[in-house]
């Protein structure tokens, strides 16, 4: 009996076989695991890009509802007094009053910008903030994983954010004017009545 067990210890005869049904299958579900952890990677990157893409997309051409969001064409009768915004939109229709509690501000001009995009509308939040107007777009999308593969890896949907302040060349080169108005006409003030302060003073 002990020869015949010392026989079948050093008999080697088999021993590939055995070894490759041991290993091949964890080798098989690690590769299958980095192909999956792979798409999620994919799928992820992907998706940030959109988000990315529409975000900076939209900062760019909220200057106007009817601006074309790929190229920022605008055609001569875009214009502010035609498409509907209104001259003072960015007071009046811009969601300015929400950070003071007043709903009363949203006539569908915000609203109308964000359908310009199309199925991802609802995917876009406009925050006009007191000196940072910005677009934030937050999207997910549910991965077509195995429930096996998505309890391992942990994650069943990607989601991405991406956030740009909005690009309005018009209000920049009109609050520059107002600062250089407001300056000069504070230094015309200013030149009257001093000379006038400092008689009283000499008295």
């Amino acid at each position: 009996m002990r020869k015949l067990m010392k026989q079948f210890r050093m008999d080697n005869q088999g021993s590939f076989t055995l070894e490759a049904t041991l290993i091949f299958p964890i080798l098989l579900i690690l590769v299958l695991l980095f192909v999956f952890f792979s798409l999620v990677i994919y799928e992820k990157v992907t998706l940030q890009y959109k988000a990315n893409q529409i975000a900076t997309r939209m900062a760019h051409t909220w200057s106007s509802s009817t601006m074309n969001i790929e190229t920022g064409e605008l055609n001569e009768s875009d214009y502010v007094i035609n498409n509907g915004d209104g001259l003072y939109w960015r007071i009046t229709s811009n969601n300015g009053f929400n950070k003071f509690g007043l709903n009363l501000s949203d006539n569908g001009v915000v609203s109308k910008k964000k359908d310009r995009v199309g199925q991802y509308a609802a995917n876009v939040t406009f925050d006009n903030g007191l000196f940072v107007q910005e677009i934030v777009v937050s999207l997910d999308k549910n991965l077509a994983l195995p429930s096996v593969i998505a309890d391992i890896l942990g994650v069943n949907k990607v989601g991405a954010t991406a956030k740009h302040p909005v690009v309005d060349q018009t209000e920049v080169i009109r609050n520059t004017d107002f600062m250089i108005y407001g300056f000069q006409k504070f230094t015309e003030y200013a030149a009257q009545y001093i000379p006038f302060f400092n008689r009283e003073d000499e008295n």
